[in-house]
């Protein structure tokens, strides 16, 4: 009984050592899809901060839910001494049943009224927005600006101003693409013979790099998107100075 004991805490020790060496290695090549890009518009934030409680909520339940069984694993081990006792038997709990059957649905009711108190952030467009429209076609965008002017074959995608509320109009010439810039929020597709709608307000001037996220083709790799966010000052020089 003794030597079995320490073969199953030797394989025990193996096997959370056998854990942690993956651990520290796999963490640093999931770091980049294990976190958010850092949201650069208000829409972005909230959708970041909806993430972070669901998220904040499941990592707690883990802890507690594998802490407990951890701890009854090693407390209520099978001991050399008394192997041979047949352990307390517990047959159903009224009260640990209602509780886990009450506490996760008021978590699920605390995250769900959350969630719908944050989604007007997401999806509500501001009504002092500029309207911008969007057309894919394989392998590039075509970006008309309010004045009816648009900029084809610009490296820059798009260029909006800063802290102002931009709605894009997207749809496309052939098949289904998808725009998503990250940093910007919430991805959209752009379809033929339809025209879906995506918002942001940047908080930040910048350069934001997105892509095409649906497979659209052989050049689907090189249907980049980059959004320069400017000053408003800048954005109206450089819409002026489109040409027709």
């Amino acid at each position: 009984m003794i030597r079995r004991s320490r073969r199953s805490w030797t394989l025990l020790a193996a096997l959370l050592g056998s854990a942690l060496a993956y651990l520290s290695t796999a963490v640093p090549a999931l770091a980049s899809t294990s976190q958010l890009v850092d949201p650069e518009s208000t829409n972005a934030e909230a959708i970041n901060q909806i993430y972070r409680a669901a998220l904040g909520v499941t990592i707690t339940i883990f802890v507690l839910v594998g802490g407990w069984l951890l701890y009854s694993a090693i407390r209520f081990r099978e001991r050399p001494e008394n192997a041979d006792e047949e352990p307390p038997q517990t047959h159903g709990s009224t009260r640990l049943e209602i509780g886990w059957t009450v506490v996760p649905i008021l978590i699920l009711i605390a995250l769900c009224g959350y969630t719908f108190w944050k989604l007007p952030s997401v999806e509500d467009v501001p009504a002092n927005h500029i309207n911008i429209h969007v057309e894919a076609q394989q392998f590039s965008w075509t970006v008309t600006y309010p004045n009816g002017k648009s900029n084809p074959g610009a490296k820059i995608t798009l260029v909006a101003p800063v802290n102002t509320p931009v709605e894009l109009h997207l749809n496309s010439k052939d098949v289904i693409h998808d725009w998503w810039v990250p940093a910007l929020g919430q991805k959209v597709d752009a379809i033929p013979g339809q025209t879906n709608h995506i918002w942001f307000k940047a908080t930040r001037t910048g350069i934001y790099r997105g892509q095409c996220d649906e497979f659209c083709g052989i050049g689907h790799a090189d249907m980049l998107i980059y959004v320069k966010v400017v000053t408003p000052e800048a954005y109206r020089t450089f819409v002026n100075g489109l040409k027709s």
